[in-house]
């Protein structure tokens, strides 16, 4: 595929879709200072142009059982290992769901975990030599308080294949009214359950003379609110987004400018925080999100929904 520029406002609508990919095309429009019209037209070039790979959706990993996420930090990786050999040992730790390769072949690797053993962590560590492993862990949160229906099952199972469909769209493929999508949907973003983004050719973001870079910012966690505060407040021109749910222990940052001199003052001021005990930083090369474990977990849990109406429904009948 043939490389495509983007400019300024291109990347401000990627920021805008990186932070909720179902923004409305007239709130986008707004925020950019050009028309409706034309803000589809950007958005639709850079689908074709795989400049926006696919509008994603993220479902709160709690629903389904995973306590806790586990980042790996791999360096000075044998450049003759095959990735897909990588991730295979990883994936004893638990289910890949996103990882990025950086500068020099290190991977950064996120991973929905249910339980986890120290064993694991040597077993994987060893197995990946003579590369160096990093790991540290973080509790989800917050935690859902909403009730998990079918119809949201079904509703996130057809966001999976493309989470900027219309409602309407998702209405015909799951046989719900508009207004019941439309109310499920609401009510699952304020519950914490469903977040929305994109993934992205990062080369694209290159070619323009802007790097996107990745930062881990380890916190001390009584000072997590104020840090996520003063991040927006004085960085946010230059941030694309943070992802939610475990922004505890470690805020995971996405970043963007023109060139390492002003990553750098990025970089000092982050560390210049009260409460900042670390400040990690990676250039991307690519990134992969992975969702096979969402929908194997999606689907599994429709089935049991559906097993357990047809059994209730057969008593019913044998009464």
């Amino acid at each position: 595929m043939q490389q495509a520029r983007v400019d300024g406002t291109d990347l401000q609508i990627i920021r805008l879709l990186a932070r909720d990919s179902r923004t409305a095309y007239k709130s986008i429009a707004v925020h950019v200072g050009i028309t409706p019209r034309s803000t589809k037209e950007r958005i639709n070039k850079m689908v074709s142009n795989g400049v926006i790979q696919k509008f994603v959706v993220l479902v709160n990993p709690i629903i389904f059982g995973y306590e806790t996420l586990c980042v790996l930090i791999v360096k000075n990786m044998d450049k003759t290992t095959k990735e897909q050999d990588i991730l295979k040992k990883i994936s004893l730790l638990g289910d890949v769901i996103a990882y990025s390769e950086e500068l020099e072949r290190s991977y950064i690797i996120g991973l929905y975990v249910k339980d986890i053993a120290q064993y694991k962590i040597e077993t994987v560590t060893e197995l990946l030599k003579p590369a160096t492993v990093e790991a540290f862990f973080a509790d989800f949160s917050p935690t859902p308080t909403m009730k998990i229906h079918n119809s949201d099952l079904e509703i996130m199972k057809c966001l999976l294949s493309d989470a900027r469909k219309s409602v309407e769209g998702i209405a015909k493929e799951t046989l719900l009214s508009p207004r019941t999508v439309a109310r499920r949907l609401e009510k699952m973003r304020e519950n914490h359950v469903l977040q929305f983004t994109i993934s992205r050719n990062l080369s694209s973001m290159r070619l323009t003379g802007y790097m996107e870079f990745e930062v881990l910012i380890h916190v001390e966690i009584p000072r997590h609110r104020s840090i996520l505060e003063e991040i927006y407040r004085e960085l946010d021109e230059y941030l694309i987004y943070i992802p939610g749910w475990y922004q505890r222990e470690v805020i995971v940052a996405v970043f963007f400018c023109a060139n390492i001199s002003t990553a750098k003052l990025i970089l000092r001021r982050l560390e210049s925080y009260n409460g900042v005990n670390k400040v990690e930083s990676f250039i991307r090369t690519s990134i992969t999100i992975n969702q096979n474990c969402l929908k194997r977990e999606i689907d599994k849990r429709i089935t049991i929904n559906q097993n357990y109406l047809s059994s209730s429904a057969d008593a019913t009948t044998e009464d």
